[in-house]
């Protein structure tokens, strides 16, 4: 999975469902590594914690969440600073 889901996509990783909740999560608490997203489970929501996901555990996508010209926009310009 190399393209980038919207905010809102639901997917599985790790076993686990989770709902895409923010983009590129550094974990400085335990071990600095980078993530590709941040979530949540679904269809529980938001508690303490978020799910820290990389792109490759993904397992499958469930839901492709809400695309407009500001997400394209938003893509771009990530895509562009992550090359």
């Amino acid at each position: 999975m190399n393209d980038l889901l919207p905010i809102g996509s639901i997917i599985r990783a790790e076993g686990i469902d989770v709902m895409i909740c923010a983009y590129m999560k550094k974990d400085s608490i335990l071990n600095n590594e980078h993530y590709d997203y941040a979530c949540c489970k679904y269809p529980e929501g938001l508690s303490e914690n978020a799910i820290l996901v990389k792109k490759d555990k993904i397992e499958r996508v469930k839901f492709i969440g809400f695309q407009d010209n500001q997400f394209v926009e938003f893509k771009n310009k990530l895509e562009k600073e992550n090359d």
